[in-house]
């Protein structure tokens, strides 16, 4: 290739980028429903990746490409060679929490001695319980914290909740589920049950009532750094989610002697997506199905893992911090100015609007730290205004650094994505979908290729029922 033709194709690259950027910035402070920023976002990352790998003749997929390179298979190696016990230790157990007691024919029906027992299924049970119990729980809502939108989407939990809390009983199922088929089980059951939620608020808005539809939470959304996370901290975020996850598919396809290809990143657009490790899939599925399982199910495992150790880091950033954060009522948008924060209201210092009953089409002094405001009330008592509660503890509100210590809330919520994002991505992973490694263990588990096809058909199907409501808003 002559020099003059490879400076045109980074030039007509640069071009595609600055151009897309320019596009992608105005969706951001467009006024529009999310559907359709989220739309036109994909779009203007699509076509820009479209320009860039027709240029030079990348591989893509919907506007995603693969820069490929040799560069870190060597390291793979080397580790997986080095502790292989530890790593098939390590797959063990991601497959007693993804998969409950269903691991034992996972993994090949391995003999589960008192040893075994001790080593590989006591402490994957003790993980699935408290993963279950106690993370998934923090980790959903500190994705909903940062995910815009999010408050809508945190509304199915508490359906699927209310739907089931009727039933004394139902507790115990959920609680044998989880045993038997681990995280992978309660996810699968999860989607199903709100899909068909969805499905029945479906019908009632087809037969001429659509109240309940309109009140009918989405059960999931689409995720774009950006849109609706944090821009940078969500790429970081992403990074390390699927470097990770497919660091570990490379070190257990290693550790059986399974040859790699290549490894690089994904690119979207302008945007790095994330990381691969190319494994020979026609080796990896002439292997013996416990192998297979043991390569597919590292990747999750290593996400799982990942989250506990961003957990720990979230606790120890949130207890190290406090000196720095501050407490009080700040506007985010409104009648009253931007970042200023509420002090007292007629004259009576105030905490939170919270239960304070204002009056309908009443005029009120509202003291802030950038001065008084007369505002009168709207027919429903609003004084127009969107603010937040911030509680330098924690305990009753968001968290809030000072000004000059206003880094430090990007630290934080780079910890808080990376800790989220690893568990939600691990758990969704799990569940049996054609394209998801718990897709090809499903069909590893059941054997016949009909009853997997059966099972991804309605998987897929609730699946997309729940994506319904965040499609109409």
């Amino acid at each position: 290739m002559r020099p003059g033709q490879q400076q045109m194709k980074i030039v007509f690259s640069m071009a595609a980028v600055l151009i897309s950027l320019g596009f992608f910035l105005v969706v951001l402070d467009a006024k529009l429903p999310a559907v359709a920023k989220f739309v036109l976002a994909v779009g203007s990352l699509a076509a820009c990746g479209f320009a860039i790998s027709h240029s030079f003749k990348f591989e893509c997929w919907g506007g995603l490409f693969m820069l490929r390179s040799q560069y870190g298979l060597s390291l793979l190696d080397r580790i997986a060679k080095k502790h292989p016990k530890f790593w098939e230790w390590f797959a063990d157990v991601g497959l007693v929490i993804g998969y409950g007691f269903l691991a034992y024919f996972l993994s090949g029906k391995k003999k589960v001695t008192a040893r075994r027992f001790a080593s590989v299924y006591l402490p994957g049970m003790l993980l699935l319980l408290f993963l279950s119990s106690a993370v998934a729980p923090l980790a959903m809502s500190s994705l909903l914290s940062l995910l815009r939108g999010g408050q809508e989407f945190a509304g199915a939990g508490s359906q699927v909740q209310q739907s089931v809390a009727q039933f004394e009983w139902a507790k115990y199922v959920f609680l044998f589920i989880m045993v038997s088929g681990g995280i992978s089980a309660m996810t699968t059951l999860s989607i199903l049950i709100y899909g068909i939620m969805v499905g029945s608020a479906i019908v009632s808005a087809l037969t001429g009532n659509g109240a309940q539809l309109a009140n009918t939470s989405p059960g999931g959304v689409p995720i774009l750094p950006g849109i609706n996370l944090p821009l940078f901290e969500g790429i970081a975020a992403l990074a390390i989610v699927l470097i990770v996850h497919e660091g570990l598919h490379g070190i257990l396809a290693r550790l059986y002697n399974l040859p790699l290809k290549s490894a690089g990143i994904v690119v979207f657009g302008f945007l790095p997506f994330g990381a691969f490790v190319d494994i020979h899939e026609k080796k990896l599925f002439a292997e013996k199905k416990e192998k297979q399982n043991a390569v597919l199910v590292a990747g999750t495992a290593a996400n799982f893992a990942t989250s506990l150790i961003f957990l720990a880091l979230l606790l120890a950033f949130v207890y190290a911090t406090e000196g720095f954060r501050v407490s009080g009522i700040y506007v985010e948008s409104g009648s009253l100015p931007a970042g200023s924060m509420v002090l007292a209201l007629n004259g009576t210092p105030i905490g939170t609007f919270a239960g304070k009953n204002l009056t309908p089409n009443t005029t009120y002094s509202v003291k802030t730290d950038q001065g008084v405001f007369e505002r009168t009330t709207d027919d429903k008592g609003k004084l127009g205004i969107t603010y937040i509660v911030a509680d330098k503890k924690g305990e009753k509100g968001v968290l809030r650094y000072s000004p000059a210590f206003g880094w430090m809330h990007v630290i934080l919520r780079f910890i808080m994505l990376t800790f989220a994002l690893n568990f939600v991505v691990a758990a969704i992973n799990l569940v049996p979908l054609p394209l998801f490694d718990g897709g090809h263990i499903i069909k590893n588990l059941v054997g016949k290729k009909e009853i997997a096809h059966a099972i991804f058909f309605i998987v897929a199907a609730s699946f997309i029922l729940t994506l319904f409501p965040w499609i109409l808003r």
